[in-house]
Parts: structure tokens; sequence; C-alpha cells
């Protein structure tokens, strides 16, 4: 798995001792409350989402990236390519990151990075996102790196007995590039 280094951000594999991490991340009601799932509450739900993540990834269905700090290499989120076409050279991005690091510019530095590295290095031709409607952070992230709403799927997840939609978004390789032209992408 590919590392990358932003000005705050170390973007890494996932490794076992990320746990703890994760049972801070996912365990956090407000974290988890556009999530497509229940908050956790042990450690040992917390190794069992990493053991799916590391099966995800091996199995190539998945290229997942720890989000920490490179201070002290504390996992604070995680970034997601998922959903791989390879003839239609498209993925789907999936992210969280750990509500008390919402609002400080983390997930813009470590969307650029990932972005750049899927348009660029894996020559990836279409990105999708899935977001809950009322999701304002999520939606403003993805709108500034190009995202457009595409469409809106009612009722697609049922978490804790409620129905929930999701607003599809879509971008383009020549959209992100006309977007950042001048500013790293080729």
């Amino acid at each position: 798995m590919q590392k990358f280094q932003t000005t705050r951000l170390v973007l890494r594999a996932l490794e076992k001792r990320d746990a703890e991490s994760f049972l801070t991340i996912f365990s956090e009601p407000e974290t988890m409350r556009y999530w497509s799932a229940s908050p956790i509450a042990s450690l040992e739900e917390a190794h069992e989402l990493l053991k799916r993540e590391f099966e995800f990834t091996d199995s190539g269905a998945a290229r997942t990236w720890g989000i920490a700090l490179s201070d002290t290499d504390y996992v604070i989120g995680k970034f997601t390519l998922f959903q791989f076409s390879e003839q239609n050279r498209r993925a789907e991005v999936g992210y969280v990151l750990a509500h008390q690091h919402w609002g400080k510019g983390y997930m813009s530095e470590a969307m650029r990075c990932i972005l750049d590295h899927a348009f660029n290095e894996l020559d990836l031709h279409r990105l999708e996102a899935d977001t809950d409607p009322e999701n304002e952070g999520s939606l403003a992230l993805l709108e500034k790196f190009g995202f457009r709403r595409e469409g809106l799927f009612r009722d697609r997840w049922l978490l804790d007995g409620a129905w929930t939609d999701s607003v599809m978004l879509g971008l383009l390789k020549d959209d992100y590039k006309a977007l950042f032209s001048g500013q790293g992408i080729e």
C-alpha cells in the first residue's frame, strides 16, 4: 500500500495497532451520525472492523488508508477507494474522520492527496460518492473538490430502524483537472 505525506498528515496502511483509534472513531455517536452503521462499543468490535478492512484490501476490492497525524502517527480517520470498475476506470470514495478533528482541514488534505493519486497514478476516469443529504460538511467537502450531485436514492440505508436517503455525487478527471489546473495535477 502506497504511503502519502501531506502538510499535517500521513496516509498509510492500517495496522492492528490502530484498533484503539478505530474504537475512538467508530464509537462516537456524532462521528457515526451519517455513517451506514451504528456506533461500536468495544475494542473487540474495533478489532473486527480492522479485520474486515484488511480482508477488503487484501482481496483487492478496496484501497484503504489510515489518516494519521504526522507528529504522532495516531489514526484519526480513514479514506477508502472501493467499488472499482477496471473496465470503466471508476471507483467510489469513502471516508470518516473522528468528530473531534472536524473543521481543521484534515479531510481536505487527505481528499486532495487521494484524488491526485486516483486520477494520476491509478488513471481513473470517474470517482463517485454516496452521502447523507443532511451531512452538510461532507457535501461541502465533495463539492469543494468538484463533485457534482447526480441523484437522490430514497430510503437507501436502514439504520437503527430508520430509513435514510443518499445523495449520489460524481467527479470526472477532466473536471478535477480544470478545477486544479496549475496546482499539481497533470
